[in-house]
């Protein structure tokens, strides 16, 4: 949240001092060196809006998980973006895919150069729960003793990965009647 406001700010300073009405109100604000310097604060400052769904997706299992942290913010990414690179496999094999001028009307998207399911925040918060959820059940697993390397809080970025593999796969066959809801 901090991080949020933060980036708000940036983002609010530098797009309010690059705009002409602002420049025409004070005229001195149109110096090439700081209008630079604002057109730099606004894209810093939109780095967290971009990204807000994989920072969600990270966050939600970093705050809410209790032991080995690092490894459930991690877990976050990697199930993020293989739910996204699964959407795009079944978009894909079923002849889904839009093309470049028709994602936006197709419900479609570019996600961390993946075209994908535009789902926005709620991508990213689906990603942290079950990430969540899948940490606390594994992060102590013990696994026979010629597996024993992939047990504990390695196992957590494994059953991630095959998990949102197929929460991926099952995405864009729940995803319309879900976003006739919203």
């Amino acid at each position: 949240v901090a991080l949020l406001a933060f980036m708000g700010l940036l983002l609010g300073i530098g797009s309010a001092f690059t705009s002409p009405t602002t420049i025409e109100t004070f005229p001195f604000l149109g110096n090439p060196i700081l209008q630079i310097i604002f057109s730099f604060m606004s894209t810093i400052g939109g780095f967290a809006f971009t990204f807000l769904p994989v920072l969600f997706a990270m966050a939600i299992p970093l705050g809410l998980v209790k032991y080995e942290k690092g490894v459930a913010a991690f877990s976050g990414f990697i199930g993020y973006v293989i739910m996204h690179l699964s959407i795009n496999f079944y978009l894909n094999e079923t002849k889904q895919l839009a093309e470049t001028d028709q994602m936006r009307e197709a419900g479609q998207g570019m996600v961390l150069g993946i075209q994908t399911i535009e789902m926005g925040v709620l991508g990213g918060i689906i990603v942290g729960i079950i990430v969540y959820l899948l940490h606390n059940k594994f992060y102590e697993i013990q696994l026979p003793d010629s597996f024993a390397f992939f047990g504990g809080a390695r196992f957590v970025p494994i059953i991630t990965s095959l998990t949102l593999a197929i929460v991926g796969i099952l995405i864009p066959i729940i995803w319309p009647i879900f976003a006739l809801g919203i």
